[in-house]
């Protein structure tokens, strides 16, 4: 008798263990997960057929459409989540940081904070050199041009990381390199790490990657009043707080269980509409503003879409635009009177890496400050109705802040272009001595001409 009711209880055990694995498979038609939020394209419902016939991938699609659809999948990862958090200071999702006192990092910054893999010289020079000729191109056109950059959060409220992760390798991060290169190029330059680091109240989410809607009203104002534009500056409207926003790195990190944060609306700020695209996260955001005289064009990232709505209500027509590379044919086709370009400190590198899609600016020369880099490897395309050359020098003939020129020759007429300095990738490095430019095939008088590539002597 005990032999079978223990025999029973075993089973009965088995059943129990085996019903909840199979719980997130048979709850799927009445539970199914149909909302995850990850920063990730989620797997669609495979066929057992498709265009080409019998689909021979269908069982592992319908594994990986498992993983991404069974029930209770958030309940599950934010219990996981929860767990390690709360017990453990770590997270269960690899682009997310446990922080103190509740607070949530991005691991992408993680790199800037400790000063860790810092760029070359050169990547800084390449940086500020485009920016100067994307500056000198605008303000040729009688367009403002300003640059600014979005701090990464524990690069100004480094307080709340985690204690095993504050050190750092170098004593200066790549943003603070920089800054002296931009001004030794007169870039203009908004510098919003000190005009946060002037406030004592924190202005950034606890568990956003991003500033709050107080920070972005700072921001709007730093921004206009350096381009001189007169502006509403929201000191003394009403506002109303509400605790409904929820952090982007607290929907990645627990999906069911997300903590929301109070924001900060402000009553009373200037009436616009949108003329292209419906929200702040359209690749391309066009508004219009009643009785306003000026055009802006921005260049952002995701720091930009708490901007959108003040900087909306300030001009007759604003353009936001995420795409890059940056088309500089914007300044023709919208015909702004202000040029704001936004990078967040993660990707600054990006800015010394992908050259503007604009015609490069033709330049005359004294010979003795050039050599010819007859080892330069570089390649001629046709990219839509541009003709781009880029390629590599020979570091070993230039120096860390050498131009780079491209001398073209057709019949009897030879003109010489400036290029943009940008780093290359060659297997797994990345030359930081490439360059990059584009002339329109309505400047050259056939396909059929010489390239020389010319390097600054220092």
């Amino acid at each position: 008798m005990k032999k079978r009711i223990k025999k029973c209880l075993g089973c009965l055990y088995l059943i129990i263990i085996f019903g909840i694995c199979l719980m997130p498979l048979l709850a799927m038609g009445v539970r199914e997960n149909k909302n995850v939020i990850e920063n990730r394209s989620i797997t669609q419902k495979p066929f057992v057929y498709n265009q080409e016939g019998l689909n021979w991938d269908y069982l592992r699609e319908v594994g990986n459409y498992f993983e991404d659809h069974f029930a209770f999948r958030q309940e599950l990862i934010t219990m996981d989540s929860i767990i390690k958090a709360e017990i453990f200071g770590i997270a269960s999702v690899s682009d997310v940081i446990v922080g103190k006192n509740g607070w949530l990092y991005y691991t992408a910054t993680l790199d800037d904070f400790q000063h860790k893999d810092i760029v070359s010289d050169r990547m800084l020079f390449n940086i500020a050199h485009n920016l100067l000729l994307m500056q000198q191109y605008t303000e040729s056109l009688g367009i403002k041009f300003l640059f600014t950059v979005a701090p990464n959060k524990n690069s100004l409220y480094a307080e709340n990381m985690p204690e095993r992760l504050l050190y750092q390798f170098e004593d200066k991060s790549d943003m603070e390199r920089l800054e002296s290169w931009l001004e030794k190029y007169k870039v203009n330059y908004v510098n919003l790490f000190e005009v946060f680091s002037s406030q004592d109240e924190t202005l950034y989410y606890k568990r956003d990657s991003h500033w709050n809607q107080k920070g972005a009203v700072m921001v709007y104002n730093a921004l206009l009043d350096a381009c001189g534009q007169i502006h509403k500056t929201y000191q003394e409207c009403e506002v109303q707080i509400s605790k409904d926003y929820y952090g982007d790195l607290n929907l990645m990190l627990f999906p069911a269980k997300i903590k929301p944060e109070e924001y900060i609306s402000y009553i009373g700020g200037n009436l616009w509409e949108y003329r292209r695209g419906g929200g702040v996260e359209e690749q391309i955001v066009i508004t219009k503003c009643e009785n306003k005289n000026h055009n802006l064009l921005m260049y952002r990232d995701s720091f930009g879409n708490s901007l959108i709505p003040l900087m909306a209500g300030e001009f007759s027509e604003a353009v936001f635009s995420k795409n890059v590379p940056y088309t500089m044919t914007d300044l023709i086709t919208y015909n702004p009177d202000i040029v704001i370009l936004e990078k967040v400190e993660r990707h600054l590198q990006t800015l010394g890496k992908i050259p503007p899609v604009m015609n490069a600016p033709e330049v005359k020369l004294h010979k003795e400050s050039v050599i010819e880099d007859k080892s330069a490897k570089f390649s001629v395309v046709k990219e839509g109705s541009y003709w781009k050359i880029a390629g590599v020098v020979d570091n070993q003939c230039v120096s860390t802040d050498s131009r780079i020129f491209v001398e073209i020759e057709e019949a009897d007429c030879t003109k010489v272009y400036e290029a943009f300095c940008i780093g290359v990738k060659q297997g797994d490095v990345v030359n930081d001595y490439g360059f990059a430019i584009y002339i329109s095939e309505v400047l050259l008088e056939s396909d059929v001409f010489g390239v020389k590539v010319l390097v600054e002597v220092k």
